[in-house]
């Protein structure tokens, strides 16, 4: 990564980057002529000054270059993103012209002969591909898809800006994000009135003039408009760094601005009241002890009194309120207080050992792992039943971890248990032959050309319809001894259980 080099000391280090060299750049400390003999300090004060003003001179000229070169460059990114966006369009269009490629029983079928269903399905199966070779999420390359079809087919104005590097990928973003639900005259007339404004308008300016825009050629109302997208409200979580998260929450505006105007205005009467925590602090524990209490229906009296602070003191301790179920996988050294390693929490990661350990002094029941699970759990039911037992259920879970999909993050614990070989084929319901995936990545496994088979070692390789090998490793380091399924203990299981307490927390 030598662009990330520590910066120069002087201007006199200063040195443009491979490829930009100019043949005409001058030096950026030209060499100064020494004063006449007898002008005295003056004259060298004169001469000192004129130095710097030259220095500053050159200084100038190559920043202007490696600005020239930033522009360019930002012209040719602008270029390769617009020829990606074609390349996508043209894969796209041959897929759906040889769906057999990417759905079984579809050879010899064309576009024409696809139901909606298969269409969608090799729309899907392209997706995995391209993400699974651009090493993005699948959702991610589906969303390249759909804006390649939206500019190609309905904007092609605006992909030409880009390719010539007129305007940015944001401002083509706007256009695509705007451009939703207009009809093919009205989407002309937008594209007409809109794309003149992003040639002299920061992406974020721009993102506000089209929706006026926008406004004036849809065909329904606001009110229609947002009856609709109220309907698409969710909640989204995803985890930051140094085991913080992000809880995401998409609502009627109205409904958010005062849950953030709440919080202010609370924050804003506490710090007056002389609370020595931040008002970003004190909003955000306003709104997770809100929260919390609104769950759990606990008084602020079991948690020290203020809002949003827990019996430790600390501003956002709201661990006592947690009642829903999650899976928090500790080390047992770290429960016994021998060791600091972190524990780990599902869909997120490793968490603070005291955090672990408080959350599992809490819990009201435990699952035990160690390096093997106890023998007497059941692993296997064969194929005396396809519906899989809980604790076979919850050793899947913690051995996948996650959706077993290309770069797919979704907790085990929210996924589909697949059978790899298929129920129907004669396949059992073990712990071998299960898998967690998630709903989209189960239905690829089944309705597309995708194929997936697991390693000696236990990692998961997916096979592409164009024959591309995937590979994705295991992130759980849960790991089950081989053993029968059994209420009878060996004696050395029994010996190694015995080295270890029997009661919370462990």
């Amino acid at each position: 990564m030598e662009d990330y080099r520590e910066p120069p000391d002087g201007p006199e280090e200063w040195v443009p980057p491979d490829g930009h060299e100019r043949a005409d750049q001058s030096p950026l400390t030209p060499p100064v002529a020494s004063p006449p003999p007898g002008e005295g300090d003056a004259a060298d004060d004169a001469v000192d000054a004129d130095a710097d003003a030259v220095a500053d001179t050159a200084v100038v000229d190559v920043l202007r270059e490696r600005l020239d070169c930033v522009v360019e460059d930002s012209r040719l990114i602008a270029a390769a993103e617009a020829s990606r966006l074609r390349g996508v369009y043209l894969m796209l269009q041959d897929a759906l012209a040889h769906p057999g490629i990417f759905i079984p029983n579809a050879a010899g079928l064309t576009r024409a002969d696809l139901t909606a269903e298969s269409e969608g399905w090799v729309r899907t199966s392209l997706a995995q591909e391209i993400g699974a070779a651009l090493g993005v999420t699948k959702g991610h390359a589906a969303g390249l898809l759909n804006d390649a079809e939206a500019l190609c087919e309905t904007l092609p104005a605006t992909l030409d800006a880009l390719d010539v590097g007129k305007i940015t990928r944001q401002h083509a973003d706007a256009m695509i994000r705007q451009s939703v639900g207009l009809d093919a005259e009205a989407t002309a007339v937008f594209e007409r009135e809109a794309l003149p404004k992003a040639l002299c308008q920061s992406p974020t300016q721009f993102s506000r003039a089209v929706v006026k825009i926008r406004e004036g050629l849809f065909p329904d109302t606001i009110t229609k408009r947002r009856t609709e997208a109220v309907k698409e409200r969710r909640v989204d979580c995803y985890g930051a760094h140094d085991g913080m998260g992000v809880l995401a929450v998409r609502a009627p505006i109205e409904v958010v601005q005062s849950l953030h105007n709440a919080a202010r205005l609370t924050a804003r009467a506490l710090k007056a009241a002389g609370d020595d925590r931040t008002l970003a602090q004190i909003e955000t524990d306003t709104i997770i002890d809100a929260l919390m209490i609104g769950f759990t229906n606990d008084s602020d009296q079991k948690f020290g009194g203020a809002p949003g602070v827990g019996a430790s003191g600390v501003g956002a301790d709201r661990l006592g309120g947690i009642r829903p179920t999650v899976y928090v996988t500790v080390p047992v050294m770290t429960l016994l207080g021998h060791s600091d390693e972190p524990g780990q929490l599902d869909g997120y990661g490793p968490i603070d050992p005291d955090v672990a350990r408080e959350l599992a002094a809490r819990a009201p029941s435990f699952t035990r792992l160690l390096t093997h699970p106890e023998t007497g759990a059941v692993l296997s039911v064969g194929r005396d039943s396809y519906t899989v037992p809980a604790d076979l259920k919850r050793a899947v879970q913690l051995r996948d971890e996650t959706c077993i999909g290309i770069g797919c993050d979704r907790p085990a614990t929210t996924c589909d248990l697949d059978h790899r070989e298929e129920w129907q084929h004669g396949g059992q319901t073990s712990l071998t032959n299960l898998q967690a995936a998630c709903e989209q990545h189960h239905m690829i496994r089944h309705n597309t050309t995708w194929t997936v088979t697991v390693t000696d070692d236990n990692d998961i390789i997916w096979i592409s319809p164009l024959g591309r090998t995937c590979r994705v490793p295991r992130t759980s380091n849960v790991q089950f001894a081989a053993g029968t399924a059994t209420t009878k203990h060996d004696d050395t299981a029994n010996d190694e259980r015995k080295e270890l307490p029997n009661t919370p927390p462990f």
